[in-house]
C-alpha cells in the first residue's frame, strides 16, 4: 500500500513537471551564462531584466530548438523583461492573484541546454506591497527557499496545479524573490497598448537633506530626510511647473518624496498627459502647482 502511495506521488510530481516544463524556454547571454523564460503566449516571453540587461536581442532554447527573440521592453526597477519570440508554444495559465500563501510548495521551472531544468520549492514567506531597491513597486512580496541555480532566473514558478505564480529571480544574500505574476501581467498589458514602457519623468536633480525634529514638525514629516531641487532641466515638466533651485519637493499625486526612487515610484502609474498636484516648499511657506506627467523625449 505504502508502495503504491508513494508511486502515485512519484507520477504525478514527473506529470506535473512535464507540464510546466513546456511554458519555459532558455535563453543564451553573453559569455556562456543562461537563464530561463516564461511563455506567456505563443509569441511572447518574460524574463528577468538584469539578466538580459544591455542586450537588444538572445538566443531562445525553446522545446523545439532554437530560435532568435527580440527584446521589446525592460523595466529593471520591477526586473521583469518581454521578448518577441516565435515559440509556438501555448502559453502559461495563471494563478489567480493572493492564492499563494506561506507555506505552499512550488516547483521552479526552466531549461538549460535546451533539457528541462527544475528545482522544488516552497513559498517561505508571502506578504504585502514593498518596494524593490530600485524604486519598483510590487503587489506582494514572495520570498521563496533560498538558492537559486543561474540558469533558474527568469523561470517560472509554479503551484501543484502548474498554474503559474510569480518568476523567480535572485536577491542578495543567496535569496530568491518570486516577481507576482500580476506585475508581469502589468508589464505585458504596457507593452501590448504602447509597444514599448513609457518612462514618465519630471525633470529634476535632487539631493537629500537631514530634517531635525523642528524641520520635520515644521513640515509634518515622519521621515529625517528630504529631497531638496539642484537642477531643473530645460522644457521639461518641472520647468512647466516653475518648480525652482532650492525647492524642497515634498508630494507628487499626494505621495510623500524623500528621494529620487520616491519620484519614480509615484511618476509610474501616473497615465502620459495627465496634471497631477505637486507640493513644494519654499522659501518657509507650502506652493502647490501642478505638473503635466509626460515621458523624456527620445529625439
Amino acid at each position: 500500500m505504502a508502495t503504491s502511495i508513494l508511486s502515485d506521488w512519484q507520477a504525478a510530481r514527473r506529470t506535473l513537471v512535464e507540464q510546466v516544463c513546456l511554458r519555459v524556454v532558455g535563453i543564451e547571454q553573453a559569455r556562456g551564462r543562461r537563464c530561463s523564460g516564461i511563455v506567456w503566449d505563443p509569441d511572447t516571453v518574460v524574463t528577468s531584466a538584469e539578466a538580459i540587461e544591455g542586450r537588444d536581442s538572445v538566443r531562445v532554447q525553446t522545446a523545439g530548438g532554437a530560435v532568435s527573440g527580440d527584446i521589446v521592453a525592460a523595466d529593471l526597477s520591477v526586473d521583469v523583461a518581454v521578448l518577441k519570440v516565435p515559440t509556438g508554444t501555448p502559453g502559461v495559465s495563471t494563478a489567480k492573484s493572493g492564492t499563494l500563501q506561506t507555506g505552499d510548495e512550488l516547483v521552479i521551472a526552466g531549461l538549460k541546454r535546451g533539457l528541462p531544468l527544475v528545482a522544488w520549492s516552497h513559498a517561505q514567506q508571502v506578504g504585502p506591497a514593498w518596494r524593490s531597491r530600485s524604486g519598483g513597486e510590487l503587489p506582494r512580496l514572495i520570498r521563496l527557499a533560498p538558492g537559486l541555480e543561474n540558469a533558474l532566473e527568469g523561470g517560472g514558478v509554479f503551484d501543484l496545479d502548474g498554474q503559474l505564480c510569480a518568476m523567480a529571480v535572485p536577491a542578495p544574500r543567496q535569496q530568491t524573490l518570486g516577481i507576482p505574476v500580476e506585475t508581469l501581467e502589468n508589464v505585458i498589458a504596457t507593452v501590448a497598448q504602447h509597444g514599448r514602457l513609457p518612462q514618465p519623468y519630471l525633470g529634476v536633480r535632487l539631493q537629500p537633506v537631514y530634517l531635525d525634529d523642528r524641520s520635520r514638525e515644521q513640515l509634518s514629516r515622519q521621515s529625517r530626510t528630504a529631497a531638496i531641487v539642484v537642477g531643473v532641466e530645460a522644457d521639461s515638466p518641472a520647468a512647466a511647473a516653475g518648480l525652482l533651485f532650492g525647492d524642497l519637493l515634498l508630494s507628487i499625486a499626494g505621495r510623500p518624496i524623500d528621494n529620487a526612487l520616491d519620484i519614480r515610484a509615484a511618476l509610474r502609474p501616473l497615465p502620459l498627459g495627465s496634471p497631477v498636484g505637486l507640493q513644494v516648499y519654499r522659501a518657509g511657506a507650502p506652493v502647490d502647482t501642478t505638473v503635466v506627467v509626460r515621458e523624456r523625449s527620445r529625439d
